[in-house]
């Protein structure tokens, strides 16, 4: 429901009147950064073991992504995230501790963007959408795989720098939920406009 409603939000910017200063069409882009996660993994089919994992991670994290600006307020975005492998040693109950988990997870995404113009070279951008998401689990040793997918939300927001009509720097906040839980990624951006 609260994605219902920041999307009724961000959309109801798009009749705002655009500005001399207009910035819109197609754009182009690519992110880097870091991914953060907190998530428990339960009830993995692991061999003859039901387990539930404690996962608490951290990962480089890239994107590609593309979209079109309808004006200074209001866009739609589509895209590409890796984040790379998580891997930690977890506690897993009842084994105990189990080195070399690694969990990786990717996903494609689209949304839309809101922002607001501080002045003619920056904004306050919002968005929020949808990632088709896919994970595979590994324990290193023990030969034990497990796979999952599914469509969650996300969120986001951050700080848009303009220099010029067509090249922009971003950074940004963005929480991805997949499957119940918060995988959090801080990244820069940079964005071509055509």
């Amino acid at each position: 429901m609260r994605t219902v409603a920041i999307l009724a939000v961000m959309a109801s910017l798009s009749a705002m009147p655009a500005t001399a200063d207009d910035t819109s069409g197609v754009f182009l882009g690519m992110s880097g950064g870091r991914a953060d996660t907190d998530q428990t993994l339960e009830n993995l089919d692991l061999g003859s073991l039901g387990v539930d994992l404690d996962l608490e991670s951290s990962s480089p994290v890239w994107g590609a992504f593309g979209g079109y600006r309808l004006n200074r307020h209001f866009g739609f975005r589509g895209g590409y995230m890796d984040f790379q492998t998580f891997d930690d040693g977890l506690d897993m109950a009842p084994v105990g501790d189990v080195p070399d988990v690694d969990l990786d997870l990717e996903g494609w995404m689209l949304g839309i963007d809101a922002y607001m113009p501080l002045a003619s070279w920056a904004s306050l951008g919002a968005r929020a959408g949808y990632m088709d998401w896919k994970s595979r689990l590994r324990i290193g040793d023990y030969g034990l795989q497990s796979s999952d997918s599914g469509t969650d939300p996300f969120f986001g927001g951050g700080l848009e720098v303009n220099f010029g009509p067509s090249f922009s720097i971003e950074a940004s906040y963005t929480r991805f939920d997949v499957d119940g839980s918060d995988v959090d990624s801080a990244s820069l951006g940079v964005r071509l406009g055509f």
